[in-house]
């Protein structure tokens, strides 16, 4: 099902999603992401990069408390509360239109993210932590993200969460079984979006094949978000180990998941991947406009 048809559904908003892959921007509120840790922890720093990534291209902020690179320590409720409702607060008053989606898997977080004006909930545990998720979603009307992933941040990656007998069977069955949850919880399917979690408990195997067969989990009809950025499969096939160094790398993914009609996609930095995408599609959608 081509892009142009579907839509996403969050609070009282409605997204139609086109040609060009809608941008959302991370903004963590943390001290140990793997990308941009320790970078935004006051809130007037994380609000001002929000604002930055929005005059860049961004259409949704994605505000996370609690970092979720491989090994991660979790954090408590009241710390990630503590942490992104300040900044929820003071970015939907600055940019009253944006598009801000909460990046947790603890339900009474994203409960105080829908009291401080988020529109969408991005749980990368898709139900599979705290299935209250989807009653806070189906509250609030809110757009809710489910993302496949094994384990939790800390052992994601250990060999049992890396083993697949078929990567893409075993992931489109999740998300399925993680999209039933949801619509069971009162969550409507025009507000869900789900992620093949490129990177969590995936190997650079998993990952290739993931992106190489996209279109057989774009078979589930429903919007789709991919996060690649700055991952550490980029940096094993390019041999990059700094994340920071990975941008390149990034975009190329990136401009794969266009052709293949991606919906979302989740990135650190916009306005190169914003002009990288724009003259993509000016090259591959030409109407003989400029002759």
């Amino acid at each position: 099902m081509s892009s142009e048809y579907k839509i996403l559904n969050c609070r009282n908003r409605t997204i139609k999603f086109g040609t060009m892959p809608l941008l959302m921007g991370v903004v963590n509120v943390t001290p140990d992401s793997f990308s941009d840790g320790g970078k935004f922890l006051v809130s007037h720093d994380a609000v001002a990069r929000a604002l930055t990534l929005l005059e860049d291209g961004a259409t949704i902020i994605d505000v996370g408390g609690e970092s979720t690179r491989p090994g991660a320590i979790p954090v408590s409720i009241d710390e990630e509360i503590a942490r992104t409702k300040p900044v929820i607060e003071k970015l939907k008053k600055a940019a009253p239109d944006c598009l801000i989606s909460i990046d947790t898997r603890n339900a009474g977080t994203a409960e105080e993210a829908m009291k401080a004006g988020a529109d969408i909930i991005n749980d990368i545990s898709g139900l599979g932590y705290d299935g209250e998720i989807a009653s806070v979603a189906a509250a609030w009307n809110a757009g809710l993200i489910l993302m496949h992933m094994r384990g939790v941040p800390s052992n994601m990656q250990s060999p049992e969460n890396l083993r697949y007998q078929d990567v893409i069977a075993e992931v489109k069955d999740f998300l399925v079984n993680a999209v039933e949850k949801a619509l069971a919880k009162g969550v409507k399917r025009d507000n869900i979006v789900i992620d093949p979690g490129i990177g969590f408990s995936k190997d650079i195997n998993s990952n290739h094949r993931l992106l190489f067969e996209i279109e057989k989990l774009k078979e589930l009809g429903l919007p789709m978000l991919v996060g690649p950025c700055r991952k550490k499969f980029i940096g094993e096939v390019l041999n990059i180990d700094a994340p920071e160094e990975r941008l390149f790398g990034t975009i190329g993914v990136a401009v794969h998941l266009a052709e293949a009609e991606v919906e979302i996609l989740r990135l650190h930095e916009i306005k190169p991947f914003r002009e990288a995408l724009t003259m993509f599609l000016w090259c591959k959608h030409y109407s003989g406009e400029n002759k």
